[in-house]
């Protein structure tokens, strides 16, 4: 695991010792390099990942979070101020604490910046590709209601897939895209089948089944 720093490793060993244990279900199917495809399911989709998948992963995560003090805006703005309705102080004053580890957390987590609606973007997908080709897996939660723990999935942010077109382009190789379901009454992780890009079929109609079939074995169906 040579990109999680001494932050993480001792963050995620104190955790797991007060935290009850997951399983992981058909651990065969961790292959490497992959991109597993989780939903947030609020926070415990990131947490739960991070805390039991048995292989290492680099988090795709927000950029903000990365930086202390664009951490404290997000956090206090959007996180604590529109999403919880906290009164402004309150935001601010937690926002202010929490930056401080979550952004080193960030950070020693390896996670690789996402910038949302910009144009750097490319770079999030360079990085990943560049992480892909050193044999490094990816965690992605694609979902766009991520504070829903509803049974079913509705709605995935798609873009992500095109990682595929970049992975094949460094090494002619189609990336595997690996669903992870969580059902926490069971206190398991579950792996379900690697989903593939194909040479021979219309890539839009492809990407159309491969988000349906995300929505399904993310819902806990298919796997």
């Amino acid at each position: 695991m040579p990109f999680y720093g001494k932050l993480f490793l001792f963050c995620r060993a104190v955790v797991r010792r007060v935290t009850p244990r997951y399983t992981v279900v058909h651990p065969e199917r961790l292959v490497q390099p992959a991109v597993y495809v989780c939903r947030h399911a609020d926070i415990y989709g990131i947490v739960l990942n991070l805390l039991w998948l048995p292989v290492p992963v680099r988090t795709w995560g927000l950029h903000q979070f990365g930086d202390r003090e664009a951490c404290y805006r997000h956090l206090r703005d959007v996180t604590f101020g529109a999403r919880y309705g906290w009164p402004r102080w309150k935001a601010t004053v937690l926002a202010w604490l929490a930056s401080f580890g979550l952004a080193a957390l960030y950070r020693s987590a390896g996670c690789i910046p996402v910038y949302r609606g910009s144009a750097q973007i490319i770079t999030t997908f360079r990085e990943s590709t560049e992480a892909l080709k050193r044999g490094e897996s990816l965690l992605i939660f694609p979902d766009k209601d991520y504070a829903s723990t509803d049974s079913e999935v509705s709605e995935l942010y798609e873009g992500f897939l095109s990682l595929d077109r970049f992975y094949y382009r460094a090494t002619r190789r189609h990336v595997p895209f690996v669903p992870l379901y969580i059902d926490r009454r069971a206190r398991t992780i579950t792996v379900c089948e690697p989903l593939f890009f194909t040479d021979d079929r219309d890539r839009k109609a492809q990407t159309a089944e491969l988000v349906r079939q995300l929505q399904e074995r993310l819902s806990g169906r298919g796997c």
